[in-house]
């Protein structure tokens, strides 16, 4: 039954985003952007990295937890796209793609708007929705962005553009907190847990101290996955604790590789641990990428909107899509088997996490960014300066593509002792859909025909 009703529900939205896109080629050109308005492809990205730029920087004051951060990239992105969507004339409207997300409200006909003084408000109104409870310093930090880029377009804009597009953006704004308070996150939010026991292949606390961290996130609606289980890859290492086993040989790799690693891969473990409340979280570090992609590719705002909704919606829903797995699977982490089978005071270069091992969050995250990443823009070559930037500490590192950088983020992590070879290389593939399923479900424009 449950199958049937999600195969009901995807028909349902693949109906409803024909009918959308068929709404949208039928509306008068005026009705999507052309109202004298400076489209968003001839404005400078400023607005975009800036506010991503502010989310890394309260995601790491805020100390989000990994999943709860990538909520807030993906919220952020979606934001973005609907403020600046109207004007680009060949694009299309999330609604009706992304679930339960309601009509946007249209801009006046005879109403000129600044695309960047639009998405800055709108932003400005969801960014402190995004928290249960944000500090008074978030609160600052946003109100200054807002106030900051209200005056950098102020030297630009007359300032009755400027007002009709701050109000506009505003009504943006609050269209998207109602819908964003309805993805069942303030549900879970607190809602009390307790570890199921069993064989020995169950997970246990690493740390007594900390609580499993975020066991209900599976349950939350995505943005472009029909639902939470459409990219599920299941444990394929039957567990056991015979030397001569597959699940042996890959703790035994896990203890090798940690005890042996070289300098680099100490580097390597370091780059990608990205831990919360220290930096912007995994699904940051993705995001941190993106806004270095803007400079280096010379993007125009409406290339840098496309790009981060479409890869911070896969970050999202890839942790979603990561959970549902790692508390189904409920596998114990490496330092738990190592120590109970093989060597009983080994201690992983990484402290293990406060949630089951399998499948590895920074794989399927990285596989998702970047199958959408190279996707859109191809193996791009690149340096990635996220720790410098942020002033964590001195590390840089080099890629010649995006599928390069996920592969080593998701190696990090055995490096680091913490994730099984199957966890790796099954959550790539598992991320690597995720990222499939945003490319596959959301269509920012119309499909190209041939000339035949």
């Amino acid at each position: 039954m449950l199958i049937e009703k999600h195969l009901q529900t995807r028909w349902v939205r693949q109906m409803v985003v024909l009918t959308m896109l068929v709404f949208f080629t039928m509306l008068p050109a005026n009705a999507i952007g052309d109202t004298g308005s400076i489209s968003t492809a001839e404005h400078e990205p400023t607005v975009a990295v800036e506010w991503m730029d502010l989310l890394y920087r309260v995601v790491e004051s805020e100390s989000l937890s990994a999943p709860a951060a990538a909520r807030v990239y993906g919220y952020g992105g979606v934001t973005l796209y609907e403020a600046v969507v109207n004007g680009m004339p060949e694009n299309f409207s999330l609604t009706g793609q992304v679930q339960d997300l309601p009509m946007m409200p249209f801009p006046d006909e005879d109403v000129v708007l600044d695309w960047p003084s639009v998405a800055n408000s709108a932003l400005a109104v969801v960014t402190p929705n995004l928290f249960i409870d944000p500090s008074e310093s978030t609160l600052t930090a946003v109100d200054d962005k807002y106030a900051e880029l209200v005056e950098l377009r102020s030297s630009e804009v007359e300032k009755t553009v400027l007002d009709d597009s701050l109000a506009y953006g505003e009504l943006i704004g609050n269209t998207l907190v109602e819908w964003i308070a309805d993805d069942g996150y303030a549900d879970i939010v607190n809602k009390p847990y307790e570890l199921p026991t069993g064989g020995p292949e169950f997970y246990v606390l690493t740390n007594p101290d900390i609580a499993p961290i975020d066991p209900y996130w599976g349950t939350l609606r995505p943005l472009a996955m029909f639902y939470p289980e459409a990219c599920n890859q299941p444990l394929n290492v039957e567990f056991s604790d015979d030397p001569d086993s597959t699940f042996y040989a890959q703790a035994l790799e896990v203890m090798n590789v940690a005890n042996n690693r070289t300098k680099e891969q100490e580097e390597v473990a370091r780059f990608w641990v990205d831990t919360p409340g220290i930096t912007g979280a995994p699904s940051g570090h993705w995001v941190s990428i993106e806004n270095q992609l803007v400079e280096q590719l010379d993007m125009n705002l409406q290339q840098a909107a496309g790009m981060y909704v479409q890869v911070n919606m896969a970050l999202s829903d890839a942790f979603i899509s990561a959970w549902v797995v790692k508390y189904e699977v409920m596998l114990l982490r490496p330092e738990t088997y190592i120590q109970t089978y093989i060597q009983r005071n080994w201690q992983p270069y990484v402290s293990s996490p406060a949630f089951p091992e399998y499948p590895s969050g920074h794989s399927v995250v990285s596989g998702a960014a970047s199958e959408v990443l190279t996707s859109l823009l191809g193996a791009v070559a690149f340096t990635d300066r996220t720790h410098l930037i942020y002033d964590h500490e001195p590390l840089q590192r080099s890629f010649t593509s995006f599928e390069h950088a996920e592969q080593e983020a998701a190696f990090s992590r055995m490096f680091g002792g913490i994730h099984y070879r199957a966890a790796i290389e099954n959550g790539v593939r598992q991320g690597r859909c995720v990222g499939q399923q945003v490319l596959n479900n959301i269509r920012l424009g119309p499909i190209q025909q041939g000339t035949e």
